[in-house]
């Protein structure tokens, strides 16, 4: 069982993805659209860029990039200059109509997806947006993830439950639950802090199992 402590509010109305970075922690946010950069600290924002995507419900940074997840129809992951804010790219995701995407990690080239309508993680190329793999998620609403030491963690929404899983078959390496706080974004930052947001009440913490 673990709880998550409370920090400070999201810098729009609905947090709904984070991205831990040695600059600070990025978030985006599903109603105003904007992609922001918040202080560790206190939440201070120290940049902000808004995008071509829509119900923004992920974010990752990779490849000298930010990539904010449209969680719309159809699935479009957007790649965004971290400086200027300009949109560089899009990349639409396989299966557009279907899945939804609320989650997303980059990782040696590629961006894992959380795509909840179809029950899946799927790996997919930062360049082309190919499918490259695909594994199965054990419960209905797969949201944040991140990867470490050669495993992905994502965190199921409805149920609370955080899972490690083997990112090659999807077997369920390790879970916990969470209490009291309905995750949504997830990351972990380099010194081993799991960052978390809960876009319905807008708060941003950090987990202490």
């Amino acid at each position: 069982m673990a709880t998550v402590q409370v920090l400070f509010p999201g810098p729009g109305p609905k947090a709904n993805g984070l991205q831990a970075t040695p600059e600070g922690l990025w978030v985006c946010d599903q109603e105003d659209n904007f992609v922001y950069l918040v202080s560790y600290g206190d939440g201070a924002v120290l940049t902000r860029f808004p995008g071509p995507g829509r119900n923004l419900s992920g974010i990752t940074a990779g490849g000298g990039s930010i990539w904010p997840a449209s969680n719309t129809r159809p699935a479009v992951v957007y790649r965004h200059d971290p400086k200027a804010g300009w949109c560089t790219a899009a990349l639409v995701l396989p299966k557009p109509y279907e899945g939804g995407i609320h989650g997303l990690e980059y990782h040696d080239g590629s961006l894992w997806v959380t795509r909840p309508g179809l029950l899946s993680i799927q790996q997919i190329s930062a360049e082309t947006g190919e499918l490259v793999s695909e594994i199965p998620f054990p419960a209905r609403r797969s949201h944040g993830i991140f990867w470490h030491e050669g495993k992905l963690t994502c965190v199921e929404t409805n149920g609370g439950v955080v899972y490690t899983l083997d990112p090659s078959t999807g077997t369920i390496l390790d879970r916990f639950t969470v209490e009291g706080f309905e995750m949504h974004g997830m990351t972990r930052a380099d010194d081993g802090t799991i960052w978390v947001c809960d876009a319905m009440t807008n708060r941003i913490g950090v987990l202490h199992a």
